[in-house]
Order: structure tokens, then sequence, then C-alpha cells
């Protein structure tokens, strides 16, 4: 027992060999984009909706417009503007190779936002992504660039920081640049789970190891763990700290050891958006979808091809054909070295075994190959990369709703499991009269934690399709309805006596409108977007006198509204400076 606590109480580098090593990015190369002490919400790799967190979150002390700064010497090659994603961001490529990324601004610097505007009224587009040459916009290292905000995806005020590769297109941890973060924590193992992988993780639920935090460390709450199944895989929740933050973090580095030897190890150093999807297949996703735990598996499923991974022959799936005890290590890193490990004996017990079985209507659909499901009225079609994991199917029906539904409601599967790449839908006209509506005709996919409408094509069989990434219920509809225009503060015919900000909302019955456009007599004008809102500044091109706002929208399907709206923008008042008050001196 003495030798066990002395081994692990060891410096992780001699108690394991680390499978990879990291490449040595440039300490100080690049400096904090912010002028106040870096401070973050969120890192690299982190767990979100779809996809790994591409950089670092820094907060900005909840405040919108700080000054942002340019991280090292380059040129602004990038400008994009949505409204998702990363709202208004900066693309700033350097010489050594990188590229640095700042999103959520609220603006950018004088020169660059009249460059912009001018575009974006050229181009009659709000919406941008641009590419800039080096001689237009040339910065140099902590040059003022933008203010900070809170635009696009965001949910709250904060400047989203990323670091890229230029070669590859492959996204880096910034961290690992030492931009200066102070941290000495180690990562909290806040759960041990371990899973039945005589079946798909789709279907075995995690089976939870109790454990008990030391001041060395952790270990497991039984001193040995009995597993009811000869083949088995782990899974983890596990969160990082910094000294400096509230927040807790993802992971940067996991591995686990059986018998000493290496089974299964990740290392959060780099991948690309093509790639970043791919989380999905590297966490109990049917557990994170049904709110429950965040849970990393120390295993590679058979459909994930990320490449942070380092396994055996077996991906990390553990083969346990004997009863002997066996000695099982799992250790947990971040970026700076601090690691926390917990090592345990387990051996499998047959009289824990419990077997599961295939529902009778389900089809084995196997991970690394295409798969079609279907029946006379709905046919699914799934590319090689659809699944990590093994899905037992199952394809559900029912009847024809009442008008506007064009076709039987599908029910494709659980939304508990994920799909990695657009697969299929195809579905049959309920009758010849919805023909009549094919141009106006819609998919709908709704699920408990998504819904989504697209344009349905028509196929040579006279079926429509449209393609999907999530599971759950599909059905045709005929949209015939318009979108809604409606004023936000104001009504057509107000005269505005001062700077003022035109507000115009647009709904749709199934969802969000395509297309917005507003001219004021009769020439293009700049709205943004925000939810379903549309948003108009007073400035030069809304000069003082009566004018007649025309809106035009558009649904997916079609369907088309058109509103004129009348206004007057008076003179602005020139504000008074008040009078100074004097003090009068009191008499003797």
């Amino acid at each position: 027992m003495r030798n066990l606590l002395i081994l692990l109480l060891l410096p992780c580098s001699v108690v394991f060999a680390q499978p990879n090593r990291p490449e040595a990015y440039p300490k100080g190369y690049f400096r904090n984009p912010l002028g106040i002490p870096l401070q973050l919400s969120a890192n690299f790799g982190e767990v979100r909706k779809d996809h790994f967190h591409m950089g670092l979150d820094i907060r900005t002390q909840q405040k919108e417009n700080l000054p942002v700064y340019a991280a090292a010497e380059g040129y602004i090659s990038r400008v994009s503007i949505e409204q998702g994603g990363y709202g208004k961001a900066i693309y700033i490529q350097h010489p050594a190779g990188y590229v640095t990324v700042y999103g959520h601004l609220n603006s950018f610097y004088d020169t660059l936002e009249q460059f912009l505007k001018a575009k974006q009224y050229h181009d009659e587009q709000w919406e941008q992504d641009f590419s800039l040459s080096p001689h237009q916009f040339p910065v140099k290292k902590g040059q003022f660039i933008a203010r900070s905000g809170n635009t696009g995806a965001s949910g709250g005020p904060h400047l989203h920081f990323e670091i890229r590769d230029s070669r590859t297109g492959y996204n880096l941890n910034p961290l690992l640049f030492d931009l200066g973060v102070p941290d000495n924590i180690a990562p909290y193992l806040q759960g041990l789970y371990w899973y039945d992988r005589r079946y798909s993780t789709y279907q075995a639920s995690p089976r939870r190891i109790p454990v008990t935090r030391l001041a060395s460390g952790y270990r497991t709450t039984d001193s040995l763990v009995r597993l009811g199944s000869p083949l088995v895989s782990f899974g983890i929740r596990a969160e990082d700290k910094t000294n400096n933050s509230p927040f807790l973090f993802g992971v940067y580095e996991a591995g686990i050891w059986v018998d000493d030897s290496l089974r299964c190890y990740f290392q959060l150093n780099n991948f690309s958006y093509t790639d970043t999807r791919y989380l999905n297949g590297s966490i109990d996703y049917k557990t994170y979808s049904s709110t429950g735990p965040t849970i990393q598996h120390l295993s590679q499923l058979p459909g994930n091809k990320l490449s942070v991974y380092t396994a055996d022959a077996d991906r990390g799936v553990i083969r346990l054909n004997d009863t002997l005890i066996h000695t099982i290590r799992i250790l947990i890193k971040d970026v700076a070295g601090n690691a926390s490990v917990i090592q345990f004996r387990a051996r499998y017990d047959a009289s824990l075994q419990n077997n599961l079985f295939f529902t009778m209507n389900s089809i084995a659909l196997p991970p690394n190959q295409p798969n079609t499901v279907g029946s006379t009225s709905v046919k699914a079609t799934f590319g090689a990369n659809a699944f990590y994991d093994m899905v037992p199917f199952v394809l559900g029906e029912t009847g024809p709703a009442p008008w506007p539904a064009a076709s039987v409601t599908a029910q494709l599967h659980q939304p508990t499991v994920p799909v990695h790449d657009n697969y299929t839908v195809q579905l049959a006209l309920k009758d010849n009269n919805m023909a009549a509506y094919a141009d106006r005709l819609v998919m709908q996919l709704q699920n408990n934690r998504y819904g989504m409408v697209k344009k349905a094509d028509k196929t040579p069989e006279g079926w429509y399709k449209a393609s999907f990434r999530n599971l759950g219920k599909v059905q045709l509809l005929a949209d015939t309805i318009p979108p809604v225009i409606k004023t936000i503060g104001w009504q057509s015919g107000k005269a505005f006596p001062n700077q003022s900000t035109l507000r115009i909302r647009c709904s749709d019955n199934l969802g969000s409108v395509r297309y917005f456009s507003a001219q004021l007599d009769g020439k293009w004008l700049l709205f943004t977007h925000s939810t379903q809102d549309y948003l108009y500044q007073f400035d030069e091109h809304c000069p003082e006198g009566e004018h007649t706002l025309t809106i035009s929208v558009q649904d997916i399907a079609g369907n088309r509204t058109v509103q004129e709206l009348r206004f007057t923008r008076l003179p602005v008042k020139a504000v008074k400076p008040a009078a100074k008050k004097t003090a009068g001196k009191k008499r003797r």
C-alpha cells in the first residue's frame, strides 16, 4: 500500500509515458488583446453544442466597448459580419504563419468601419465576409483595432480570441503560446464511469464508479471495482480551473492505462472547423443531450476520426478475458502541467453481467458505411461518416395530419443519437391534391432541443427531399402564410426630433425570415440584424425631412410581404449648456 501511495505521488512524467508532445510555439509572440489583465470565461477545447470551443473567451468586466488591440504585427486579412456566429469579427494575418481572430466585436476602428460601411452600401448587404490585401490595413502589435461587444451568438459581453495556423487552417490552443494566464490548480475529477462495450454506447448507459477526493488525489470508494462485462471502456467528467477566474473549463488532456499499458489518450493541441463536430463522438452524447453530465470518453468510438487521440488497436476498449485483478490508472492534465491521477483495481464479475437486446423493430446501422432506412412513404439516406457508433435505428410513422401537413410524420429514431454530416430525407405526398402547392412545400424537423425548416426539392420520382444533421420528427408542410412586419416603439407617420433608432420586427409562422430588404425613398438602407429585430441608426443616409421606408421580407417557402412606412426626421435640437451656478458669499 505504501508503494502504491508513493507511485501516485510521483510526478506524472515519471509514472506515465506521454504519447503526444505539442509543437513548441513561440512564447511572447502574442500579447494580451485587451488592455486589462487576461481573465478567461472559456478555454480551448471546451465542450459546446455540436463543437469544441475553438479559442479563448476573454472576460471584459461585464462591459462592452473595451478597446481591443492587435496581438502581434501583421495585416487585417478578413472581416466578417453575421447575425449569429462571431457577429462582427476581424482576422489578422501575421508574418510568422499565424492568423488571430477577434469575435463578438461592437465596432472596428474608424478607417476600417468607414470602409466596411461603404462596402455594405455598395453590395446592398449587411452581412459580409471578405478578404483584404496586405497593403490595405496593416497593423502593429498593440495597435487599437476594435471595441469589444456582445454581437453574434454571444451570451454576454466578452472577446472571443483564436490563433490559427495559416498553412493548415487548424485552430491552435492559444494557451500553448503562454499568454500569461496564472494556473497552478490541478483539474477536478468530478465523475468516473464505465460502459459495457459488448453493445453500442447508444444502447449501454454509463455505470457510475463512486470516487472519493483526497488531499493527495483521488481514489475509488470501493477498494476493488467489479465490472459486469468482459468488454468495457471508461469515461470521465472533469473540469479545470485557473487562479484568477471563477469559471470552470474543459480539460486539456487525459489518458487511461491498464496494467501500465496505454490504451487511449487525447490531447487538445489543435483541430479544424471541419473536424470540430467530432466532439459529439468524443462525449457520451446520449447522456449529454438528455441534460445529464458531460462525460468524455476515454476511448475512440469507431466512427470518430478526430486526430487528437492516441489509442491501441482496440481504440481504448478493454478486454477482461479473465477474472484477474487489473490496475487501471487515469491521468488528467491542463496546459500548465497541473495533473490529477486516480489509480484503482478492477476485475470482471460475470454475476453482475446484464444483457441488452434490440427492440423488435430496430435496424442496426453500423458506422463507417452508408446506410438507408425507409418505407413506402419515407426514406432516409446516411453517408459513411454519419454515425460514430452502431445505431439500433427505429423508424416510426404517423398518418398524415390535417392541413398544412402534406406527408406522413416520420420519426427518425431519437435525437439522443448524433449525426456527423448531412443526411437526406425523402417524403412522399399524402395525396395528389398537395402537388398544387409544390412551390410552397417545406420540410420541418423537430425534436426536444432543435427545430429547422428547409425548402423541399422535388425528386425525379415525385417525392420531396431536404437535408439535416439532427434526428427527430420530419414532415412536409404547405406554407402559404407570408411573414409579418411590425414596427417596435414607433408607428408609421411618426416624427423623430432627435437622433434615434428605427426597429423593425419580422416573424414567420414557421421560423425566421430568409430575406430582408429596406429602401428609404427608393434607395437601399443599412439595417443591422439582432434576433428577430432589424435596426437602423439615423445617419447621413437619412437627411432631415419626410421619408418613405419600404420593407420587403420573404420566408423560406417564397412567401413575400412588402410594407410602406412613413416618418419625418426633424432637425436635431441643439442642447443648451446648463447655466453655471455661482455660490454667493455671506456678508459678515
